[in-house]
């Protein structure tokens, strides 16, 4: 027992520990009254190639509110930004017609990393901050799932086809119409208090169909890959889920849980199609940004998809217009209201 009360008493004291930790002086003063930074934004293409005149927008937070800087990237790609800030968040927005948005943030005092301060600046003052740009090339109109609408059923414990096209789940559970991958929701339709968890099966059914991880560009407007690969190894089955362990030293119950990646997206085959002797004929490609599962009282279980279709059979592009489009707008928010004052 006396072992016991003195690792309660450790796991209680060490966190505020940890939290009350003492700043150096210079960054408290500079996190309370700001601080000068200087960074070096270089603008690079999909292919490491510097771009010229691109828009920059860089907007310093400082207490009371924060301000914005903007400027050109010069015949390097670079475009330097000076500006008093308190250091929680700096954030760059650049644009160029031609070119998807993109937009990134820079803290000097993320958790248990506080950068220094040096002469009322912060450190290092002048750092290289490199971002991409990536190309419009052949944008197509594609059937489009961007905002987190999740779709319901009651369909438990049974296989239950969606329509990525519909963006929903086939008939009689849903308005989807063709199966592109069928999910298993494994639950005992408890909730709380006795929720217990819930495992998500998905699979493919048809023998080309199934889908291959790729890495998202995570400042960019446009995140996935221009177009899908033929030949890519397609995988026809993905498992998630989420448990609820009981544990009396996590105080009474833990939580395990696999979720998608979202530092990756799916790039899927699907509704395929074969000749007499089973080859591949005509198929359909499709981009998965996202996968979120959920479930509510009453037996019911939710998934949303985000991503987009390409309704062209044997049509591997996965870029699509309005995302275009949209950093057509993007770029305004790129140029200065008044006159810019980035060198």
């Amino acid at each position: 027992m006396k072992t016991k009360s003195a690792f309660v008493f450790l796991l209680l004291v060490l966190p505020s520990a940890v939290f009350a930790r003492k700043l150096a002086p210079e960054v408290e003063h500079a996190m309370a009254y700001g601080a000068e930074a200087k960074i070096c934004l270089k603008v690079c293409d999909d292919v490491g190639q510097p771009v010229t005149n691109a828009s920059v927008a860089v907007v310093f937070d400082m207490l009371p509110r924060p301000h914005s800087v903007y400027g050109k990237t010069d015949s390097n790609g670079i475009c330097v930004a000076e500006g008093k800030t308190n250091g929680n968040k700096i954030r760059f927005l650049v644009g160029k017609e031609g070119y998807y948005g993109s937009q990134k943030e820079l803290s000097y005092v993320p958790m248990n990393e506080e950068h220094d301060v040096k002469d009322g600046k912060w450190q290092p003052y002048g750092a290289i901050e490199n971002i991409e740009l990536r190309k419009i090339r052949n944008p197509a109109h594609l059937a489009v799932a961007y905002m987190r609408e999740f779709n319901s059923t009651k369909a438990i414990n049974a296989w239950v086809g969606f329509d990525l096209e519909k963006r929903d789940f086939v008939q009689p559970h849903g308005k989807g119409e063709i199966v592109d991958f069928e999910i298993f929701f494994d639950w005992d339709g408890k909730w709380l208090p006795d929720y217990t968890g819930m495992g998500k099966k998905i699979r493919f059914a048809d023998k080309y169909s199934g889908y291959y991880q790729c890495a998202v560009n995570a400042v960019s407007e446009f995140k996935g890959p221009y177009s899908a690969l033929p030949d890519a190894t397609y995988q026809q089955a993905a498992d998630f889920y989420e448990r609820v362990i009981i544990d009396p030293d996590a105080y009474g119950r833990r939580y395990e849980r696999k979720v998608f990646d979202k530092n990756k997206c799916w790039v899927v085959r699907s509704r395929c199609k074969v000749d007499a002797e089973g080859n591949l004929v005509s198929a359909h490609y499709s981009v998965i940004n996202n996968i979120a599962f959920g479930c509510d009282k009453g037996g019911i279980a939710c998934i949303c998809v985000t991503g987009a279709f390409n309704p062209s059979p044997n049509d591997t592009n996965l870029e699509d217009e309005e995302i275009a489009k949209q950093s057509r707008h993007f770029i305004r928010h790129c140029e200065p209201p008044g006159k810019g004052n980035l060198k």
